[in-house]
């Protein structure tokens, strides 16, 4: 029997050399026409000590020439390479120089034949294979295209006429996939095959998933109830209360953020009527001309603190004082941002504690023209450009530092829906005749907005709330490290930041496909990897989870906005899953995770700490695991993800 052989195009140095450092025993086809390497980083990789059997090749393309090719192709020879493809259409003299280079370095030689329109009569390819035999070729390969049923019938047909574990002859195609496993059981020594679906070389080849055995996959099947995004759901709940006008959300999940913020559109006079997954939201505002109106003078936010924020300047357009609290975790979250632009426009906060709810807000807010620090949040960012727009004059907003960026377009985007189309960004320079006289802000900033004033917010008809990419990203992990899901109904365009998880996982190299809304997500070589999540801070919980089970170390970025969430998550995380045996060290602003593909362990007793994302992670990690984890407080995944235990029992598979 031969040897798996790994086909990697566009692949990186750092990929590249995680393939070749721990696919033991196993074969990698460096596609050099396509690689995404420097000649240093090449040489580099082609010396590497391994286990592995590393193959060069390069063809010709619109961007690469033979002479080119002849070139990287002596350099990984030169480098230390295995073998050296040379396909026949390569010129003579070019051929000859590769064949010499590879004898004397003691790298054998692969000669290959390939036609991708059609199969060749066998007299025909019959001739090729002993023409490259007679070349000096140690290996011959030969591959064609499959038209018909036959085609591969007749390719491997040539295994009569010559040693097997000297020829890989196949057809490409989806007719002749049959024929690359009749290829390798007649002796071929290579099986060529790509880590993912999107990674494959050629039409029909086979990928890493399907060698995988259905043993090792803990988790299969669609998930089409997969809950609908707190972030966008709260941002709409509120928008509609602010309305004058009946307002319908459909596909909307009654999470606990959810439902606090239907107490909150009740406690600002709105009528909230809820039939399984569609909100009907009538709204009796009229902030023109009697300012916001709040019932009793309080706002309960439960457990949310994106409600808290948007509401704190908000609330600056009521003409009585308003406090709001909140329960649970969120009172041990600071919640003091932007203390200093609320007072400039005219809103006084007074915090418990100096920051932390209660709060109580007063004032009469006005436009404003002012240079902001962004960094800690962009919460009380969002509920500022949204309360400003119900001044009398436009605002201007310049923003260093932004945190969670895309969230402001969230905000904006769904504001859109709703009427308040003049929440413009205009990121450019600014100098000293746009007002900036007086201060000593740099004058550029990483985003600006100009807020038109006063706009109406208007009610929507029907607005369909997107599913949540947070809690997709959970069971995406889940699916990459130990299963085979799809996730329905999914927008792969969100404005949500954490659908970056998708192009995240692709440059990655997980077998991850996205097709018309759904998106399936297979068992994969996992290699460690760095992410900033400076704008996608919910993301660290799936991407712990993944470094958890990917032998090497992995960095995540931009951890230290992570100790104001609902626990303070570097720490809890890293407590909690070295009971594991994770190993964990912390870097200025950069955690370093250091994972391996299986843990043992006997019962390990753990705690969610209340946080609904590391209750998440640690149920996935105890399915992965051989042992038991036992966690406190399961219920805390309502928060954000209802049922999430049984929606992730009906994907476990029996044993």
């Amino acid at each position: 029997m031969g040897t798996l052989c790994f086909s990697l195009k566009e692949a990186s140095y750092n990929y590249t050399g995680y393939m070749v450092s721990t696919r033991r025993d196993a074969a990698i086809e460096i596609r050099l026409d396509s690689c995404l390497m420097d000649d240093d980083q090449l040489r580099e990789i082609f010396s590497l000590r391994r286990n592995s059997v590393l193959i060069a090749t390069c063809h010709t393309t619109d961007d690469v020439t033979v002479e080119e090719a002849t070139e990287l192709l002596s350099l990984a020879i030169l480098a230390g390479a295995d073998y050296v493809d040379i396909p026949t259409y390569y010129p003579e003299k070019n051929r000859k120089w590769l064949m010499n280079l590879a004898l004397n370095k003691g790298c054998k030689l692969i000669v290959s034949y390939h036609n991708r329109v059609a199969t060749d009569s066998l007299e025909t390819l019959e001739a090729i294979a002993r023409s490259a035999f007679l070349e000096g070729a140690d290996i011959v390969k030969i591959v064609t295209r499959a038209i018909s049923d036959t085609d591969g019938d007749t390719v491997v047909k040539l295994y009569d006429k010559f040693p097997g574990d000297q020829l890989v002859a196949f057809a490409m195609g989806e007719n002749g996939r049959d024929s690359r496993l009749v290829s390798f059981a007649k002796g071929a020594p290579f099986f060529y095959l790509s880590p993912t679906r999107k990674g494959a070389t050629a039409q029909g080849q086979p990928q890493f998933f399907d060698f995988i055995s259905k043993k090792e996959l803990t988790l299969e099947g669609t998930v089409s109830n997969l809950p609908s995004s707190k972030s966008f759901a709260q941002r709409a709940i509120l928008l509609a209360a602010l309305t004058s006008g009946t307002t319908r959300l459909f596909g909307v999940t009654l999470s606990g953020d959810v439902r606090a913020a239907i107490r909150v559109a009740e406690s600002l006079y709105a009528e909230v009527f809820v039939e399984d997954t569609t909100i009907t939201i009538e709204g009796h505002q009229n902030i023109a001309a009697g300012g916001l109106k709040v019932r009793d003078g309080r706002l309960e936010v439960g457990e949310s603190a994106l409600l808290a924020r948007l509401l704190i300047p908000l609330c600056g357009l009521s003409r009585e004082p308003v406090t709001i609290t909140g329960e649970k975790t969120l009172l041990g979250r600071k919640l003091d941002d932007q203390k200093k632009i609320l007072r400039k426009a005219g809103v006084k906060v007074t915090y418990t504690d100096k920051s932390y709810l209660p709060v109580i807000v007063e004032g009469n807010l006005h436009h404003i023209w002012e240079i902001i620090d962004g960094s800690r949040s962009s919460q009380t960012i969002s509920g500022l450009l949204l309360a400003l727009s119900q001044c009398e004059r436009k605002s201007y907003l310049g923003i260093n530092n932004v945190a969670s960026a895309p969230y402001l377009d969230l905000t904006t985007s769904i504001a859109e829906y709703f009427g308040l189309k003049d929440i413009r960004r205009v990121d450019e320079e600014h100098g000293e005749d746009d007002g900036f006289l007086d201060s000593d802000e740099p004058a550029v900033f990483h985003r600006s907005y100009v807020i038109e004033a006063p706009q109406t917010i208007r009610p929507v008809q029907g607005l369909e709330v997107e599913k949540d990419w947070s809690a997709a990203a959970m069971l995406m992990a889940a699916g990459a490290i130990m299963g085979d899901i799809t996730i329905e109904n999914l927008d792969e365009y969100s404005a949500q930041a954490d659908a970056v998880i998708l192009p995240v996982m692709e440059s990655s190299n997980i077998d991850v496909e996205m097709k018309e809304g759904r998106l399936s997500v297979r068992k994969s070589i996992l290699c460690p990897f760095y992410f900033d999540l400076t704008d996608s801070p919910d993301l660290f919980a799936p991407l712990f989870l993944l470094a958890t089970f990917t032998a090497g170390e992995s960095v995540i970025g931009g951890v230290k906005r992570l100790a104001n969430k609902e626990s303070d998550r570097v720490k809890t995380f890293c407590g909690e899953f070295a009971k594991i045996g994770v190993r964990t060290r912390l870097c200025g602003d950069e955690l370093f995770i250091q994972g391996r593909e299986n843990y043992v362990l006997d019962v390990v007793e753990c705690s969610s700490h209340g946080d609904h994302r590391l209750a998440m992670a640690l149920y996935l990690a105890s399915l992965r695991v051989k042992g038991q984890i036992r966690i406190d407080n399961m219920d805390a995944t309502d928060k954000s993800f209802p049922n999430f235990v049984e929606t992730v029992g009906k994907l476990t598979k029996k044993k």
